[in-house]
């Protein structure tokens, strides 16, 4: 099984775009669809993304446009000042601000008060779309906040890439760390997954395509 750490995982972003010339608007769009592909299946009466602001979060955003077209609120809740996004995760946040979308803004004043307001049940799901396959470490504020939020809502959890606050190469759990039921995961599954106790974070895990053949990946890995 091919599997991916944190600087293999940068490594197949480069390959991607510098050697296949795929661009990172291309990844970014095709690991959104192929996200809510999977959403889509569970029939969920909702969908909140929580999201920074790097890679993580554009395909938070993209996921959003998506579930959009296919008629599933969505509610997409930014931890960030907009203005600090940047490249992809920039261009896919524009975009959405011109649809008829849901985006609310929660930062370490008001995050609490933001997600408190919202209408969460078991029929939602959380999406955490926060960090990344590059976090390392104790999720800061407000990250740290909305992982023990939605730890503690009764929704359906999904990590998107991985759970913020689980190691990539090594699998430890910071404190908190997002508890998935389901983690939908890009290219190959990350080192970390096969560590002792991080499928108690990870849920159950899908593979994702989103168009980097495996044959150039063996090649760098």
């Amino acid at each position: 099984m091919t599997t991916l750490n944190r600087q293999q995982s940068r490594n197949v972003d480069h390959l991607a775009t510098e050697q296949l010339g795929i661009s990172g608007l291309t990844l970014m769009e095709n690991a959104g669809r192929a996200c809510t592909d999977v959403l889509e299946t569970h029939n969920f009466d909702s969908v909140i993304l929580l999201c920074g602001k790097g890679n993580n979060g554009g395909d938070g955003f993209v996921i959003a446009r998506h579930l959009l077209t296919r008629e599933i609120p969505a509610i997409t809740i930014l931890l960030v000042d907009p203005v600090t996004l940047t490249g992809d995760a920039k261009i896919n946040f524009e975009i959405l601000t011109k649809l008829p979308s849901i985006i609310q803004f929660g930062n370490a004043d008001n995050l609490t008060k933001t997600l408190n307001t919202l209408n969460v049940s078991e029929e939602t799901a959380i999406a955490d779309c926060l960090i990344g396959t590059g976090g390392r470490g104790i999720p800061r504020t407000p990250f740290a906040e909305a992982i023990e939020w939605a730890n503690k809502q009764p929704a359906y959890k999904v990590a998107i890439d991985i759970p913020s606050g689980l190691d990539c190469d090594t699998g430890e759990a910071a404190s908190p760390t997002f508890h998935a039921q389901q983690t939908l995961t890009m290219v190959a599954a990350k080192t970390g997954f096969f560590k002792k106790n991080a499928r108690n974070y990870t849920g159950d895990v899908i593979v994702l395509d989103i168009g980097i053949p495996l044959s150039a990946i063996h090649a760098i890995s």
